[in-house]
């Protein structure tokens, strides 16, 4: 990952929204029911170059596909790995559901009921073919693409063929080595998206801090073999509390877990700081021990609300990491995907998503002209 010494770079999450035609393609691929995947192939490129000339547009410094091929952040590797069965087993009920039952989450689960192994890698292969060329005439800093980690899989798909729960997080690590490989062989960042380090409250309700941590620190654990063939500055991390917006009453905080996550062999570490849960935890880093290797990606908006923050309040934001931690070691960045799973991809107004990018670019550049002069 690049450092800049001169401007506070600017980035993203990953989803973006999708346009209608390819969202009611991926609806139905999900439900087995697409009938052209030619055509639902040649939607995806349409989509992708239209959403990084968007990015570029918003002036991002580093940009990816908006994960227009996917459905769901973490539950796209259904239509690629076998081991899989129905959407059967209810979700854990979480703590902030029952604290406020209005916040219920009708997830159904589908199990591991099978070895995990790839069925299709060309949907990988589309993926990096798309965004290359959709980038190769673009001017940005980077460009990345993202993947779910096995510790978030592990949780989308509950093991019922594995003997345990590490042994199944072990097979999935290896499967996703050969995407994480193949991502940055193309040339891209990696961003491995993992919810599943701070998550409790969704996953793991009625552990203790300690089991929890515990728990987080396997799950780093397997990451890091399963990237232990890819450069540590070509990787970043994502880690956050659900995308969704909700009381966010039970959220892990931040100096429970970091010292773990900065045990990630990842070169970036993005998380959520914009909301009125987190926005206080950039004190953290007060005392955090950062590694040398690693930069931060706070969130410094929010992707959770249609308000359009004020590039003042971004670069207030971004002012308060960079005095910690130094101001090359700070890329502006947002809370967690616009588009996450498709049924909650119009939660946020597209336009309004590129606005708030925007504003993200603008407050970048009024803390590096603060930070730089």
């Amino acid at each position: 990952m690049k450092r800049s010494n001169s401007r506070i770079l600017t980035t993203h999450v990953g989803s973006l929204a999708r346009p209608p035609e390819l969202a009611k393609m991926l609806t139905d691929r999900a439900a087995g029911m697409l009938q052209d995947a030619g055509a639902f192939d040649t939607e995806c490129q349409k989509a992708v170059t239209a959403i990084v000339a968007q990015q570029a547009d918003a002036r991002i410094s580093v940009v990816n596909d908006g994960e227009q091929s996917k459905d769901n952040f973490a539950t796209y590797v259904r239509q690629r790995l076998s081991g899989f069965g129905k959407e059967e087993i209810p979700m854990p009920i979480t703590l902030d559901e029952r604290d406020f039952p209005r916040y219920k989450f009708d997830l159904r689960l589908a199990p591991c009921v099978g070895p995990v192994e790839w069925q299709d890698f060309s949907g990988v292969e589309k993926d990096i073919a798309h965004l290359q060329s959709a980038t190769k005439d673009v001017d940005v800093e980077e460009v990345f693409m993202t993947a779910v980690s096995p510790g978030t899989v592990v949780n989308f798909f509950p093991n019922r063929y594995y003997g345990t729960r590490e042994e199944y997080m072990t097979a999935v690590g290896e499967v996703l080595k050969r995407e994480y490989d193949a991502i940055v062989s193309a040339g891209f960042i990696l961003q491995v998206d993992c919810p599943d380090l701070a998550l409790q409250n969704y996953w793991f309700p009625d552990t203790s801090a300690t089991e929890f941590r515990k728990i987080v620190a396997g799950n780093i654990e397997v990451l890091n073999h399963a990237l232990r063939d890819v450069p540590v500055d070509c990787v970043r991390m994502h880690v956050c509390w659900g995308a969704a917006e909700g009381p966010r009453n039970h959220d892990v905080p931040l100096d429970l877990i970091v010292d773990l996550l900065v045990d990630a062999n990842v070169s970036g570490l993005s998380f959520m700081a914009a909301n009125g849960a987190h926005e206080h935890e950039w004190r953290v880093w007060k005392s955090a021990k950062l590694p040398d290797h690693m930069v931060i990606i706070p969130g410094v908006i929010d992707s959770t609300t249609n308000v359009i923050e004020h590039p003042e309040l971004i670069a207030e934001r971004i002012g308060r990491y960079a005095r910690l931690v130094g101001r090359e070691r700070v890329i502006g960045g947002v809370d967690c995907g616009f588009g996450t799973a498709i049924e909650m991809m119009n939660v946020i107004d597209p336009k309004i998503a590129m606005t708030k990018l925007a504003m993200l670019h603008e407050g970048a550049a009024m803390a590096s002209a603060r930070l730089w002069t």
